[in-house]
């Protein structure tokens, strides 16, 4: 039987014992990325070729976004890199972007807590510069120059990280480390829970002080970021962190989630067509599946979906039942009134 990765088999090391530590050359970079040192040269130097540059609406409050990410040659050198990036160890308080770890498991660190501060990173990638990454590079990972030079000039794009690209979710975590890291030591010596979403904060404890938050959005000041969205909270009502509601020591599942299975229930009862009908039974089974994922199936609301799929996949076995004796009735009816036409038929 094959062993199922973990999380530990995909990060294998610390950041310095990675290669990108152990001060590599252009040529030995090039081999990590299945690449010649003259590839990476070319690819810099006509980079503008491998570039799209377009403006997309994404989201739910459809957010315009400058979107510059890298394709053909360039985007495979992205994510060549990306896999060996993943290769390093992540501190335990960052959930994304990161294997096995979801939005419910960040929320459910913060499980029966009084108070709750959320934070974002404004405009977290487009602030990450050229800057920041070649000074990474050479300061913690002591590359050298001329390789600190080539790497930045592969990852980044008219001066910054490339929004868009499957590289730089990771990259952010690692060039910000320091920041992170200074964040969750002020967290560990207050007693808070901590936890980073891309560019979402969360801190949770008995009592989040204003102190705590100047200090905070000092050290992400002096990371070159700046935060807003700041929010304070109670857990005495629904406190949802990236999309998952915390109740004291229970999670709930978002409202626009229950109100779209209650219209789907409505959808499914007024359906008139088979084809409608198990239509509306697939997204009732993925909506309650994720109530489900969400609320634990241990749960008294867990156990509740797990019961209506049950339910809905009867309905289902019910419907292709009905339609597989509906197709042979009409099959023998053709048969028993034309023989030589059921010759012709398409079944």
């Amino acid at each position: 039987m094959l062993r199922r990765r973990s999380r530990h088999d995909v990060e294998r090391y610390e950041l310095g014992r990675s290669p990108f530590a152990q001060q590599p050359t252009q040529r030995d970079i090039a081999a990590l990325v299945g690449e010649t040192r003259d590839d990476l040269r070319r690819l810099v130097n006509y980079k503008d070729q491998f570039i799209v540059r377009r403006h997309k609406k994404v989201g739910k409050k459809q957010k315009l976004r400058d979107l510059r990410y890298p394709v053909s040659s360039l985007r495979r050198v992205h994510e060549r890199l990306k896999f060996h990036l993943n290769k390093i160890k992540q501190p335990s308080y960052l959930f994304s972007p990161r294997k096995n770890r979801g939005q419910r498991d960040n929320a459910a660190l913060h499980l029966d807590q009084d108070q709750y501060l959320t934070l974002d990173l404004k405009q977290f990638y487009p602030s990450t510069t050229s800057e920041m990454l070649n000074h990474w590079l050479q300061t913690d990972l002591r590359m050298y120059p001329d390789v600190a030079r080539l790497i930045t000039h592969l990852c980044t794009i008219d001066g910054r990280v490339s929004m868009g690209s499957p590289l730089t979710p990771v990259l952010c975590t690692l060039i910000h480390r320091t920041m992170f890291d200074k964040i969750a030591k002020l967290c560990e010596q207050s007693g808070f829970r901590y936890s980073v979403w891309i560019d979402d904060l969360t801190i949770s404890g008995r009592f989040v002080t204003g102190e705590t938050v100047k200090q905070i959005r000092e050290i992400v000041q002096e990371a070159g970021l700046n935060s807003h969205k700041i929010r304070y909270r109670t857990g005495n009502r629904p406190v949802f962190i990236t999309g998952v509601g915390v109740v004291g020591a229970k999670l709930v599942a978002p409202n626009a989630l229950n109100l779209k299975i209650k219209e789907l229930w409505s959808s499914f009862y007024n359906a008139e067509t088979t084809e409608e009908s198990q239509n509306c039974i697939q997204a009732l089974l993925t909506n309650l599946g994720t109530v489900r994922y969400i609320v634990g199936k241990e749960s008294e609301s867990g156990r509740k979906a797990s019961d209506q799929m049950n339910s809905l996949r009867q309905k289902r076995a019910k419907i292709h039942r009905k339609a597989s004796e509906e197709a042979r009735l009409r099959r023998k009816n053709l048969r028993d009134h034309d023989p030589v036409a059921l010759l012709d038929a398409p079944f």
